[in-house]
């Protein structure tokens, strides 16, 4: 696997508020299944793998998360904080993967309640060389 060095925008799209923002334009390695990217300011760093059996983006910082998602099963998401771990069901509602960009849509699950239903979407620009 070759690492390319692209940049990605990072657009969440809150399901349940209907509210679309971009998170993040920064420059990331990519290798056509993961993802490797920090955050500018927090510097938090970022991996997402979206494989065939299953896709998990992890952001390691003050608070370390990981969220796993399976295609015909529920996933589960870890929070990492000094208060301890807390974890939640998951679920995978779609899952795109092309040459232009990842999308995921997922829910978060506590209780048998759907606490966030979001979209992420990854967009890939290659970097140009001079």
């Amino acid at each position: 696997k070759v690492n390319m060095r692209i940049t990605v925008k990072l657009i969440q799209h809150d399901l349940l508020e209907d509210k679309k923002q971009i998170l993040l334009e920064t420059n990331a390695l990519y290798d056509g299944n993961t993802l490797r990217y920090r955050e500018e300011n927090e510097g938090g760093s970022h991996q997402v793998y979206f494989g065939d059996d299953y896709i998990s983006f992890e952001r390691k910082a003050d608070v370390h998360t990981k969220i796993t998602l399976f295609d015909d099963k529920d996933g589960e998401s870890v929070v990492n904080s000094q208060y301890g771990k807390m974890y939640m069901q998951t679920r995978l509602c779609h899952a795109e993967k092309c040459d232009a960009y990842w999308s995921v849509e997922y829910q978060l699950i506590m209780n048998k309640e759907v606490v966030l239903h979001q979209n992420l979407r990854w967009e890939f620009i290659p970097v140009k060389n001079i």
